[in-house]
């Protein structure tokens, strides 16, 4: 997996692009709605099919654009449980897991930032655990 950080001068935030180089399936994390174009022509450019658009936690301090970007691409908007993203197609808890292609993320429940924060593990191995 070839991680790509995008950022967003304004709002501070970091956007993240991971994907597989085979299926060239992908999942976003963290878009920010001023850079909805950016992340459409870097998705684009990389030649990648969007399978998830992704919230580590509702976001008082900007607006994201993965609402937009599920709608536009055909992906999945997957928000944490804990932050009532009630337009999310999949509640996120501790512990799922999110595939594209053969990579896959894990969720870690990590309230701080909000109570609903999550972080997300990389998995280099095989999963145990349903799919979502």
């Amino acid at each position: 997996m070839n991680p790509t950080q995008l950022f967003d001068p304004q709002s501070h935030s970091y956007t993240y692009i991971l994907f597989d180089e085979l299926s060239r399936e992908a999942l976003i994390l963290d878009p920010v709605a001023e850079q909805l174009e950016r992340d459409l022509d870097a998705i684009k450019r990389l030649n990648l099919k969007l399978k998830w658009a992704v919230e580590t936690h509702a976001h008082a301090d900007h607006i994201t654009s993965a609402a937009k970007l599920a709608e536009l691409t055909g992906a999945r908007l997957a928000a944490p449980a804990g932050c009532g993203v009630g337009t999310a197609a999949v509640q996120l808890g501790d512990g799922d897991v999110l595939r594209f292609g053969r990579e896959s993320v894990r969720v870690l429940h990590t309230p701080g930032h909000t109570q609903g924060s999550v972080c997300f593990y990389w998995e280099c191995q095989s999963i145990q655990q349903e799919d979502i």
